[in-house]
């Protein structure tokens, strides 16, 4: 990855990350652009909750479907052609990114997808 795409990639992963009203550190970035997910076991009970009900109104201008706490261990999965709760979608030269709410080792984790075209 070219260092100016690798920028406009960081820009693109903190937009969606600020929609969701939270913050990353320098390495929680670059987890991210390696293809990791980046766990948010540490955050307080009110920034996850926060998350919860902003995911779901982005989500639902994504995806127009509705999800129920009930419903996240089916939609929120460590399979790749369902990676979670679609959180914030860009396009890239080659091919289409987004930022995703998924459950790793059943803690909520943020992770990001590329598709290629």
């Amino acid at each position: 990855m070219s260092e100016l795409s690798q920028t406009l990639d960081c820009y693109k992963i903190q937009k969606g990350i600020h929609l969701l009203g939270l913050n990353v550190s320098e390495s929680e970035l670059k987890e991210l652009l390696s293809g990791n997910s980046i766990s948010l076991e540490s955050r307080d009970l009110s920034e996850i909750g926060l998350l919860f009900i902003l995911a779901e109104a982005l989500s639902a201008l994504i995806s127009f479907k509705k999800v129920t706490f009930r419903d996240l261990s089916e939609v929120i999965t460590e399979d790749l052609s369902s990676p979670g709760i679609p959180i914030f979608y860009w396009n890239l030269e080659v091919g289409r990114c987004c930022l995703y709410l998924a459950l790793v080792n059943s803690q909520p984790a943020l992770k990001i997808c590329y598709q290629r075209f």
